[in-house]
């Protein structure tokens, strides 16, 4: 059952000032954009001719770190950059965002990820990726534990943005369980990819691609995918798994009576006007983590991050959602 408007909004007036760790991969997005009008003569390629300014946006976790801030948290960062300019532009734009950044760390054997993408007449043309995964060293994992063993007592909520390049390795992960569940402070998951978890999750988001690839199963019916969604909360323990669907919205999942997984609600979307799906699932993470920490229920969080990526998709590139447009969103859904 939908919740009401009058609840949605009281929810998302609690968002602001709530303390949410992000920890996870940095990134910077850099977007050159311009227009097409004629092929290389030297390659069959497009030309873009650029005709507008290059900008730069957080990307991977820093995406999650600028959607907290949009929506009014006080977001606080642990992660790695390199002693770079694009680490140094990370970190002007953490500045500029008002985020905690004593848990930044900075690694000159790491170069800062950075993500160019080529955007003409609203096509993205082509990315170009510069990044070294692997873990971090032992060193910089005990000094990120460090900071966040002393950050953990003033958390409302812990989110974990993996993108596979090092920074959420297993010994880190289960030790920042351990943590957060002595403090009583809840842990998110964007899940991407099979990993094991020693621990109980307040939740874990995946999206329905990574859910069959994670499984080995595929949503034909309703039947699978409530088998799947069983499957990923035995595997990844939480008390709420959500699903995204693309146009089809999200299915939640909660842990039932009797410690298994029971599919409780499914929040259909309205359609929705695409532009770039670029960091949407980040919109959706920061979304679901500040409405159950703000004690809204499962359900209504989804309701709420459905709403918010309806929002992101219809803007070009790595985008943000404001409560305005939130609860704007909210209100064109209910027409």
């Amino acid at each position: 059952m939908a919740a009401s408007s009058n609840r949605l909004r009281a929810l998302v007036r609690r968002f602001r000032g709530r303390r949410i760790a992000v920890v996870g991969d940095l990134m910077l997005d850099r977007f050159i954009r311009g227009s097409v009008s004629r092929i290389s003569p030297e390659a069959p390629v497009p030309v873009v001719e650029v005709n507008q300014p290059e900008t730069a946006h957080l990307g991977g976790a820093g995406n999650v770190v600028a959607n907290l801030a949009a929506l009014g948290a006080r977001p606080f960062v642990f992660g790695v950059v390199g002693a770079d300019e694009a680490g140094a532009g990370v970190r002007r734009e953490l500045r500029r965002l008002g985020a905690g950044a004593s848990g930044l760390l900075r690694d000159p054997a790491r170069p800062t990820t950075v993500k160019i993408r080529i955007i003409a007449d609203h096509q993205h043309v082509v990315r170009a990726d510069w990044e070294r995964a692997g873990p971090l060293t032992p060193a910089l994992e005990r000094r990120l534990l460090g900071a966040l063993r002393r950050a953990a007592a003033r958390l409302d909520a812990v989110v974990l943005s993996d993108y596979d390049k090092g920074v959420l390795t297993d010994s880190l992960l289960g030790e920042l369980l351990e943590i957060s569940a002595a403090r009583r402070v809840p842990v998110f998951l964007d899940l991407k990819k099979a990993r094991p978890v020693e621990g109980l999750l307040r939740l874990v988001l995946v999206n329905q691609r990574r859910a069959e690839e994670i499984s080995g199963l595929t949503i034909g019916n309703e039947r699978q995918l409530e088998l799947i969604g069983r499957h990923l909360m035995a595997r990844f323990p939480c008390q709420t798994l959500i699903i995204t669907r693309g146009a089809q919205g999200m299915v939640v999942f909660e842990k039932g009576p009797e410690g298994s997984g029971r599919r409780v609600a499914a929040v259909r979307t309205r359609p929705w006007e695409v532009f770039d799906v670029t960091g949407a699932g980040d919109t959706v993470i920061a979304t679901l983590t500040l409405a159950l920490a703000s004690g809204g229920t499962p359900q209504e969080a989804a309701q709420l991050a459905n709403s918010a990526a309806g929002v992101v998709v219809g803007k070009l590139g790595t985008a943000v959602c404001t409560p305005k447009e939130l609860l704007e969103g909210l209100a064109r859904a209910r027409r």
